[in-house]
């Protein structure tokens, strides 16, 4: 049992590692060199990224140097990361003060406060509900992005994610193409995401609310269904975790991004899959796949697990039901915007003149004095083959468990390769992370309790 234990919990303490990484090495700050010398400091760090996945998904060897972690060094870790979002929200308020971001000491003092001293409790006392982890976590990561809302405007000038959205959503009531050329000042908008993004922020434009609650509708779902299916005598652990993924300050430092809606789709059909819902998986999967591209990526490691489970009929059958929830989200913009979409989502990021746009960690700027960007999809292509060929050929992805560490692991090559790496991809790649530990950890429930559904 000690040696489960100490297992379990050093593949929690790798998914924290993993996580600081992230954290350290996230985008953000405007007109920030990405140039050679800012590649040669990244290098090491790329590195250990590298050697703790590797461990992290492959062996968790004892061996590999790394404090053991438990739910109350995960709280007291938590909470060092809410005084680095503090430091990092402060900062941000200065910076962007002429974009009329503004600081209001006593609200975010107030804020700060509770959840430090609210996770303080909870991490000395052991018998503390798993539940209420949760809460003061949650609270933390909702109050800290209502305060964002509260002080920092949306403007294209700090960041156009969500305002991009914004207009296309605007376009989309006054019944105009979204997919429209969108002139704003001096600069030129080619709406660069999928129909999805559109529909999953629509809802919020049309009553007039700022999208970042839509941010907070999703990540709070996410949180609540990791939550949820986790064993009740595992659910201090998983609720640990999720404190830490919550209160990541590069998490809640960005809270301009639009990747929420993509990371429910992902959470929910993996936690049906581990439930045994593998038809509505794919279908809820197929909806991810109208909303962001890495879900076209996650595809076929899911088909590949279905057919290790019951042949190939059962791997058609989610295909066609993965097809079918993405053209119910995206088939309706399709006959209109068929090449705007093809270009602005995928092709207009090879016209990079010489290196890959690559701040935080990447491959992508190195293999771009070998080859040029315009050629780096391509290779991703042509590895993204290579990776499921061996799956395929090695008999892997029988199980949630090993399916999680593909994708995993396909995620991370995707994403370092790409012509464009943003930090906020790997925050992306936490979602399959935080849900592989819970899964490899067998924090969440056996599927092998649990019925087979008829769809």
């Amino acid at each position: 049992m000690t040696t489960l234990v100490t297992k379990e919990f050093r593949r929690a303490g790798l998914f924290t590692v993993l996580l600081l990484l992230i954290s350290s090495v996230g985008d953000g700050w405007s007109q920030r060199s990405a140039g050679l010398t800012h590649q040669l400091i990244l290098l090491p760090l790329l590195f250990l990224f590298l050697l703790a996945l590797g461990q992290f998904l492959f062996s968790a060897d004892p061996k590999f140097p790394l404090p053991i972690w438990t739910p109350r060094r995960a709280l007291l870790t938590a909470i060092a990361l809410e005084f680095a979002f503090g430091a990092l929200f402060f900062h941000e308020s200065r910076r962007f003060a002429s974009l009329g971001y503004v600081f209001h000491p006593i609200a975010a003092a107030a804020i700060f406060l509770a959840v430090v001293l609210g996770l303080l409790y909870l991490a000395f006392r052991p018998a503390a509900s798993p539940g209420w982890i949760l809460a003061i976590s949650l609270a933390g990561y909702i109050g800290g992005l209502v305060l964002a809302i509260v002080s920092f405007p949306l403007t294209y000038l700090r960041s156009d994610m969500l305002p991009v959205i914004l207009w296309a959503d605007t376009n989309l009531l006054h019944h105009i193409n979204p997919y429209t050329t969108m002139h704003v000042g001096a600069r030129v908008y080619d709406f660069p995401y999928l129909p999805g993004m559109i529909v999953a922020y629509f809802p919020f434009t049309a009553a007039h609310l700022d999208l970042r609650f839509d941010t907070i509708a999703c990540v709070a779902a996410c949180a609540a269904l990791i939550f949820w299916a986790a064993r009740v005598e595992r659910r201090r652990e998983v609720a640990a975790l999720l404190a830490l993924f919550l209160l990541s300050p590069y998490l809640q430092y960005r809270h301009e991004l639009y990747l929420s809606p993509h990371w429910l789709t992902l959470v929910a059909a993996f936690v049906l899959m581990q439930r045994r819902h593998f038809a509505w998986a794919a279908f809820v999967l197929g909806i991810g796949m109208g909303i962001y591209q890495f879900s076209w990526v996650v595809l076929p490691f899911v088909l590949l697990n279905a057919l290790r489970r019951r042949g190939w009929f059962e791997a058609f059958k989610l295909a066609a039901l993965a097809a079918a929830g993405a053209l119910l989200i995206a088939g309706p913009f399709l006959r209109s915007a068929t090449h705007r979409i093809a270009s602005n989502t995928v092709g207009q990021w090879g016209r990079l003149a010489q290196h890959a746009d690559a701040a935080p960690l990447n491959l992508s700027y190195w293999v771009t004095y070998a080859i040029h960007p315009d050629k780096l999809l391509r290779l991703q292509a042509l590895l993204m083959v290579a990776i499921f060929a061996y799956c395929f050929f090695k008999h892997r992805c029988a199980t949630l468990e090993d399916t999680l560490r593909w994708i995993i692991v396909a995620l991370t090559v995707f994403i370092m390769l790409n012509v464009l790496v943003d930090g906020y991809f790997y925050l992306m790649l936490l979602v399959p992370m935080l849900i592989y530990t819970c899964v490899a950890n067998r924090w969440w429930s056996e599927p092998e309790q649990l019925p087979v559904p008829v769809l």
